[in-house]
């Protein structure tokens, strides 16, 4: 995976970040504290995973939730790449 196909992705994990927060502060300040700031609750996270899921086709179940890889908006684009990664298949 490439640098452009690793900021697209970034890119479109943030729009949808910024949507459910309600501010594009996610998007300038990459270590944003999106619970302790309180721009993320219980309710948005599973907004947010039903949007990945829809949108970016990566399944996030509460189960695999884990609240310090999305702790920052820098944190949870890592943490959805990686996921987004372990999904793809190695040729």
């Amino acid at each position: 995976m490439g640098a452009s196909e690793r900021d697209a992705f970034a890119n479109r994990v943030l729009e949808i970040l910024s949507e459910t927060a309600g501010t594009d502060q996610v998007r300038s300040n990459p270590d944003l504290p999106l619970y302790a700031d309180g721009l993320l609750d219980s309710l948005a996270t599973v907004m947010l995973m039903a949007a990945f899921a829809e949108r970016l086709q990566i399944e996030v179940s509460p189960a695999e939730f884990d609240v310090e890889a999305w702790k920052t908006p820098r944190r949870l684009v890592e943490d959805l790449w990686r996921r987004a990664g372990a999904a793809r298949p190695t040729p």
